[in-house]
């Protein structure tokens, strides 16, 4: 199963959320919660340089 964050208009959110659910799809009602979730499934470890960051964009995108 995937994760997804959207950000939805607010005046168009229960339209948004009603059809999301009649496609199967579990709407996570505690943000923060899904966020705190997700930082700490990321492992801890050296932050990559910009120039890498980079570099592994550009090999992502060269490769489709």
């Amino acid at each position: 199963m995937e994760r997804l964050m959207i950000q939805v208009p607010e005046k168009k959110s229960k339209l948004v959320k009603s059809l999301l659910k009649e496609l199967g799809v579990v709407i996570e009602p505690d943000i923060f919660k899904l966020a705190k979730e997700l930082n700490n499934s990321v492992g801890k470890g050296k932050i990559p340089s910009m120039e890498e960051i980079v570099k592994e964009i550009r090999i992502v995108r060269a490769n489709p």
